[in-house]
């Protein structure tokens, strides 16, 4: 086994609120994931099994690109994230954050 902890920090901060754990800081985390036991065990599963949460202003380009391409194949591909590098998510991403930015005001 290693010590080495998971390289992000979302399969700590998932596996601390799977415990039920509600003080906590990441440093807390790393150490704890280190000491060994079933905390770093469940840190694997989560690790291994599931994905990464996506951003919510990723979420919301996504569907806004899904809704330009609105029943054409596109569609299904932006909903899922097979196009996430294209311009048309980059854009809204980028369109969101001008205005928690407050641009235009």
């Amino acid at each position: 086994m290693t010590t080495k902890t998971p390289h992000d920090d979302w399969v700590l901060l998932e596996a601390a609120k799977r415990s039920g754990w509600d003080a906590y800081t990441t440093q807390v985390l790393r150490e704890t994931y280190c000491d060994g036991g079933s905390f770093r065990a469940l840190c694997h599963m989560i690790a291994a099994y599931e994905e990464p949460p996506v951003e919510r202003k990723v979420l919301c380009a996504r569907e806004a690109a899904a809704q330009l391409y609105s029943g054409e194949r596109e569609e299904a591909e932006f909903m899922r994230g097979h196009r996430d590098e294209y311009d048309q998510v980059w854009c809204g991403k980028r369109a969101i954050e001008l205005w928690e930015e407050g641009f235009g005001k």
